[in-house]
C-alpha cells in the first residue's frame, strides 16, 4: 500500500513539474513574442502640399482635379530579437474639433482618409516611408477644408490616426498579429510647402491597441 501510494506522490510531483514547466516556455513565448513594439514618427510634423494635379480619364468623362500631399512616416523597430510589420493600413486625418481616438466611423468623421504601403522594419533598424496622397474635393471633408489647402493655406493642430494589424515575427514559425492596433500623431500641420515646414520638430506617434 505504502508503495502504491509512494507512486501516486511521484506522480502527482512530475505532472506538478510537467505544468511548471509548461507554463515556463508560454509566458518565455509571450516574452519574445511581445519585445518593444515598433515605434512610429512623422518627420518634420507635417504633411507637405505636394500641388494640384490634373488627370485626363477617357471621354466623356470630365477631368479630374486635386491636390497632392506627402508624409515621411518614420518606423523604429526597437528589438534586437523580432522583425515587425505594420499591415493594412488606414491613415485619417482628423482636425482639433474631432477625437480621433473616440471616432468609431472614422472614414465619415475624417477631414480625408488614405491607404499608406505596408510597412516591414528588420531588427533594430529604421525606415522612412514615404507616403503619397491624391485627393479630391469630394473627398475632403468640410468642404471649406479642400478650398483652404487648394490656395495654399494650411490647417494647424491636425491629428493623424493610423489603424493596422502589428505583426511580431521572430521566425517564420513564431509569430504575433495584434489586428487592430492604433497610432494617433497629434498636433500636425497639413498643407504649404517644404520651405514653410523647415524646422519644425519631429512628432512622435503614441500607440493604442485594440481587441
Amino acid at each position: 500500500m505504502s508503495f502504491r501510494c509512494l507512486d501516486v506522490a511521484r506522480y502527482v510531483v512530475a505532472a506538478a513539474v510537467t505544468v511548471l514547466i509548461m507554463a515556463v516556455i508560454v509566458n518565455a513565448v509571450k516574452v519574445v513574442l511581445r519585445p518593444e513594439s515598433l515605434q512610429l514618427s512623422v518627420v518634420g510634423g507635417s504633411i507637405v502640399s505636394g500641388g494640384r494635379f490634373v488627370t485626363e480619364p477617357p471621354p466623356p468623362q470630365p477631368p479630374e482635379v486635386g491636390l497632392a500631399f506627402n508624409m515621411d512616416l518614420r518606423a523604429l523597430n526597437p528589438s534586437g530579437r523580432a522583425r515587425m510589420y505594420y499591415v493594412n493600413i488606414t491613415a485619417y486625418l482628423f482636425d482639433k474639433n474631432t477625437s480621433a481616438s473616440a471616432s468609431s466611423t472614422p472614414e465619415d468623421d475624417s477631414i480625408f482618409y488614405i491607404k499608406p504601403h505596408d510597412i516591414a522594419v528588420l531588427q533594430q533598424e529604421t525606415v522612412d516611408s514615404l507616403v503619397t496622397a491624391k485627393v479630391t474635393k469630394e473627398q475632403v471633408t468640410p468642404p471649406p477644408y479642400y478650398d483652404m489647402l487648394y490656395n495654399g493655406s494650411s490647417i494647424s493642430d491636425v491629428t493623424l490616426r493610423l489603424d493596422g494589424e502589428l505583426v511580431t515575427e521572430v521566425n517564420s514559425r513564431l509569430n504575433e498579429t495584434r489586428p487592430m492596433t492604433s497610432y494617433y500623431c497629434e498636433q500636425l500641420l497639413v498643407g504649404g510647402d517644404s520651405d514653410d515646414l523647415k524646422g519644425r520638430q519631429d512628432v512622435i506617434c503614441r500607440q493604442q491597441g485594440r481587441s
